[in-house]
C-alpha cells in the first residue's frame, strides 16, 4: 500500500493536487478472459509484489462476435459450445476466480453476465470496469496470456510518476507461437509499431474505451490517449520493459482461434509450426 500523501516538500513548497495524486498513482489492472488456464494464475503472485496500491479487475465471459470483432464473422467466426458452459469458462478458470476474489475482496473485482448471456462484444467487457474506477492513476491491460514481471510493472509505474505529461505506454514483447518458437523479427505479424502493444493508459475517471481492436481510450473531450503523448515501444524496451505474450503456447489456443475468428486450418498450421526444423519464416 502507498504511504500516506506528504501536504509539502522539505523546502516547505506545496505540492499541488495533481501532484500528491501522481506520488500514489494506483494502477487499476483490467483482465478480460474465457478460458485463461493454464495462465490465469501467474498474475497473482507478480501483483502480490507490488509496493503500491493497485487494483484487478477481471471481465469474465464470452464475447459475442459484434462490434470490434465483427470482422471474424465473414471468415466464419462462431462461438462454440464446446468453448464455454452457459457463457461462462468451462477449463476450471470461474473457479479460480470466485477463490481469488474471496481471498482478496479488496483488490480484485470479477465482472461476469447472468449465466447464459454473453457480452455486447469485447469493448463492452473492457468498458465494464470503469464506473467502478473512481480514482485517477493508471490503467493497464494485461491480457490472460501476457506475462509481466513485478520489476517491469515497477519500472513502469516509476517512469510515468517521473513523466506526468506521458499519457499511454506502448511495448514490444516476445511473440510465442508454440512451446519452443518466438517470433524474432519487428515490423512485421505481431510486432508493429503503429497499434502493437499498447497497454497502459493514464486514466481519469470519466473516459471510455471508444474501441478495443486496436485499444482507443479516450477523454471527456473524445480525445485518443494514445495519440498524445505516448512512451514508445523502444523507449521502454530502454527501461528493460518487453513482457511475454504466449498466444499461441498450445494446441488448445490455437483451437480456440481458428473457431471464434475463422482462422482457417489454424490447428493444423500451427502443429506444422511446431515441426519445423530451423528459423522459418512465419507465413510458410
Amino acid at each position: 500500500m502507498t504511504s500516506p500523501a506528504r501536504s509539502s516538500r522539505p523546502d516547505a513548497t506545496p505540492v499541488t493536487v495533481s501532484e500528491r495524486r501522481d506520488e500514489a498513482l494506483p494502477i487499476h489492472f483490467f483482465t478480460i478472459v474465457l478460458n485463461g488456464e493454464p495462465f490465469i494464475r501467474y498474475h497473482e503472485r507478480v501483483l502480490a509484489e507490488l509496493p503500491f496500491d493497485w487494483h484487478w479487475h477481471v471481465v469474465e465471459g464470452v464475447a459475442a462476435l459484434k462490434h470490434d470483432t465483427a470482422w471474424s464473422v465473414a471468415s466464419g467466426g462462431k462461438v462454440l459450445d464446446s468453448v464455454h458452459d452457459q457463457g461462462r469458462s468451462n477449463d476450471g478458470t470461474s473457479a479460480y476466480l470466485d477463490d481469488l476474489a474471496a481471498r482478496f475482496p479488496d483488490r480484485v473485482t470479477i465482472h461476469r453476465k447472468p449465466p447464459g448471456e454473453f457480452w455486447d462484444g469485447k469493448r463492452a467487457m473492457v468498458n465494464a470496469p470503469l464506473p467502478h474506477i473512481a480514482t485517477p492513476g493508471l490503467l493497464w491491460q494485461i491480457d490472460a496470456d501476457e506475462l509481466w514481471t513485478a520489476e517491469q510493472i515497477r519500472t513502469v509505474h516509476a517512469l510515468f510518476q517521473a513523466n506526468p505529461k506521458r499519457t499511454a505506454a506502448y511495448y514490444w514483447c516476445d511473440y510465442f507461437v508454440g512451446p519452443e518458437r518466438i517470433i524474432a523479427t519487428r515490423h512485421n505479424y505481431a510486432q508493429n509499431p503503429q497499434q502493437e502493444w499498447l497497454r497502459t493508459w493514464r486514466f481519469e475517471p470519466g473516459m471510455s474505451w471508444a474501441a478495443h481492436e486496436p485499444p482507443v481510450l479516450v477523454d471527456a473531450a473524445g480525445r485518443d490517449l494514445a495519440r498524445i503523448d505516448p512512451f514508445t515501444q523502444d523507449e521502454m524496451e530502454e527501461a528493460g520493459v518487453v513482457f511475454q505474450h504466449f498466444a499461441y503456447v498450445t494446441e488448445a489456443q490455437a483451437a480456440f482461434k481458428e473457431s471464434y475468428y475463422g482462422y482457417k486450418d489454424a490447428r493444423a498450421h500451427w502443429r506444422r509450426l511446431q515441426e519445423a526444423a530451423g528459423p522459418v519464416l512465419l507465413r510458410d
